[in-house]
């Protein structure tokens, strides 16, 4: 058997999360009409306009978080979770979802880093050596403190979804990311000139330890019935992951082609479906490389704090759109209705959260219903 090749349980899992999509949620009537929209878009085509997932804070006096500080109390974590979904005002296609939340490239406390957290972030501590002489392993034990508590949570969760609401699956991260992380970034960089083959070795042994994680996470929610989704907010009927490398800011394009490129193409090849997640401008310059690679779906555009309006990238999204590729754009509100004019609607999908009030945010949704709106 191809060890890289999809998992065999990936047409289970998608026949699963296919009637999954056929039934209304408790506090989601239409999720089978916005299933059919999401689909659509998966295939580079439009059911009847782009995707507009938008969601809106109804209290904001109580602060919404990430609740990562709970994670080890299973009933003050699983309320809050609960009382943050009830407390969004969901819009368009915003599903009802419990994220499952372990903070960003989750992947590096699996491996054994040492992980400290807050309530709104977490962060691995750079470990490996500049010899590398104590390099982990590179598995992910069963008695791993990290791994228990993240089955704890997702068993927790799967138990309670079914017909009420989609589990958010944890932020895995890319396998450059975990080495970013558990190197350091300067470190890394000098390993990308002098210690390519290092870096080469980690990320096939990454790789399993993601491959394990991925099909895990599916077997403890999928089959006990829980729609997922990834942090991205895209449902799927079949499985799909968000390759990413945030790494790849800090190298040039030869350096990512030869490095890890090839890692991304076999994680979204066994995924089955991908979208990428283009990370601010300085991520662009890697957009052909991505392009090519035929089991990428999807582009995730993130303009950054302080970055050039998505309005800046229009070309770019353009290009991903003739290149057969569906697109995602988080952008700010004001921005919605111009990019709406600038490109193809097929495999359009835009992302806002928590940018408006909610009487606002419904409002701009009319408006760009009408800009769709056959005559």
């Amino acid at each position: 058997m191809n060890e890289h090749a999809p998992l065999s349980e990936i047409e289970t899992w998608s026949r699963q999360l296919r009637e999954i999509a056929s039934k209304p949620l408790k506090d989601c009537e239409n999720f089978p009409t916005i299933a059919r929209r999401y689909e659509a878009w998966w295939a580079h085509d439009v059911l009847d306009r782009p995707l507009f997932i938008a969601s809106a804070d109804k209290n904001p006096a109580r602060p919404l978080r990430r609740r990562l500080e709970l994670l080890d109390q299973p009933d003050a974590w699983f309320d809050a979770k609960m009382q943050d979904m009830l407390q969004l005002h969901r819009v368009g296609d915003k599903l009802p979802t419990l994220r499952v939340d372990f903070g960003p490239v989750a992947m590096g406390g699996l491996f054994g880093g040492r992980v400290e957290f807050k309530e709104d972030t977490t962060w691995t501590h750079a470990s490996i050596n500049d010899d590398w002489s104590n390099e982990p392993a590179w598995t992910i034990e069963e008695e791993n403190a990290w791994w228990k508590l993240m089955c704890a949570r997702l068993e927790q969760a799967a138990a309670h979804a079914p017909g009420k609401y989609v589990i958010t699956m944890p932020a895995l991260g890319g396998s450059a990311d975990v080495l970013l992380n558990l190197r350091g970034a300067s470190s890394l960089c000098l390993d990308v000139i002098e210690k390519p083959d290092r870096i080469t070795t980690a990320l096939d042994k990454i790789y399993h330890g993601w491959r394990h994680a991925f099909a895990d996470c599916y077997r403890r929610t999928v089959a006990r019935g829980a729609g997922v989704m990834r942090w991205a907010n895209l449902w799927s009927n079949a499985p799909y992951f968000v390759t990413e490398c945030d790494f790849n800011f800090m190298i040039s394009p030869r350096q990512f082609e030869k490095l890890f490129l090839p890692d991304i193409a076999r994680v979204a090849k066994t995924a089955g479906r991908s979208l990428f997640h283009l990370d601010g401008p300085n991520a662009t310059r890697h957009i052909d490389a991505l392009l090519a690679v035929p089991d990428i779906q999807a582009i995730q555009y993130v303009p950054g704090a302080g970055a050039p309006s998505a309005l800046e990238w229009v070309e770019m999204f353009r290009k991903i759109q003739r290149a057969g590729k569906s697109l995602q754009i988080i952008c700010p509100p004001e921005q919605v209705l111009p990019l709406c004019d600038e490109l193809e609607p097929a495999g359009l999908a835009f992302w806002l959260e928590l940018t408006l009030p909610p009487n606002e945010l419904d409002q701009l949704y009319d408006q760009f219903c009408r800009r769709y709106a056959k005559n």
